[in-house]
């Protein structure tokens, strides 16, 4: 039964390895009129330690899910792109316990209207949350561990939407600039409160200006980098102003496996007044589907 499992693998392994070196598993299936980036991957670590005396060590374990899919519709008179990003991931340490490393739910469709090649007016729209809750760890006097819930799906939740105009001088690079309206869903832990009323809200609409540049380069066959930098500024002031960098290198070591360098900055003043920071490296398998 083991023999079998495992030719059936090996089976599986060596046709999906065949699939990737042609560009994807489902190239084949792919509209004439559409064009498409999409990537599947799991990543995972382990580390185990039983009276490991020669060094000191901790055992852990992290996984990681990831889903990537970007979809071009091209016809004459508009260009129709629908991005979809998810991400979920855990690490567990010994004597620490469980916690949330990744957890990414992102959707982005725009239709680009082709009144010239390289200037082209827009509309879209933009979905973000979150697959489960997300906790701030504390002790109490004796040290057991406090589990306070600051976030869950759809608190916050952000939809957004927006129409303006975008620069295409190639494949690889675009900047878009348009006027949008942030909505902010958070029925709880107060990420849609206005500080200048006493009340609870749990909706906030900010309307403004909306920046996104995004950049892609392949190095070669197997080395990509991708960077997308996008920023909201409402019409109170540029205090308010929110922004995230995204940088991702991406090298494929095989046609199953893949090494990647991710580096990401956040600014949001409603979630801290200080930038957050997000520097992940990863090798895992990956599935690449077109």
């Amino acid at each position: 039964m083991k023999k079998s499992l495992f030719a059936i693998a090996c089976a599986t392994l060596i046709s999906a390895s065949t699939a990737f070196a042609e560009g994807g598993m489902f190239e084949a299936w792919l509209p004439e009129n559409m064009t498409a980036d999409v990537v599947a991957a799991v990543k995972f670590t382990r580390m185990q330690f039983s009276n490991w005396k020669f060094e000191d060590g901790t055992s852990s374990y992290t996984w990681l899910f990831s889903y990537d899919a970007d979809l071009k519709n091209h016809w004459k008179v508009v260009d129709w792109r629908n991005k979809l990003n998810l991400a979920l991931g855990y690490t567990w340490i010994d004597g620490v316990g469980k916690r949330k490393s990744s957890d990414k739910i992102f959707y982005e469709t725009m239709a680009d209207f082709n009144a010239s090649e390289k200037v082209k007016p827009y509309v879209g729209a933009r979905f973000e949350s979150q697959f489960t809750r997300g906790y701030n760890y504390s002790e109490d006097e004796d040290g057991n561990e406090i589990k306070t819930t600051v976030s869950h799906f759809m608190a916050p939740g952000y939809v957004t939407q927006m129409a303006g105009v975008g620069y295409f001088p190639n494949d690889n690079f675009s900047t878009r600039l348009a006027f949008a309206n942030r909505m902010t869903i958070s029925p709880d832990y107060n990420y849609a409160d206005d500080p200048d009323t006493k009340r609870h809200e749990k909706f906030k609409d900010e309307p403004g200006l909306e920046s996104i540049t995004e950049f892609k380069y392949s190095f070669s066959e197997i080395v990509t980098f991708k960077s997308r930098l996008w920023a909201f500024v409402n019409f109170k002031g540029v205090d308010e102003i929110d922004g995230k960098w995204e940088n991702l290198l991406a090298l494929s070591l095989s046609p199953l496996f893949e090494f990647q360098v991710s580096y990401d900055i956040a600014y949001d003043k409603d979630l801290d007044k200080d930038s957050q920071h997000k520097n992940v490296i990863l090798v895992g398998v990956t599935w690449r589907w077109f």
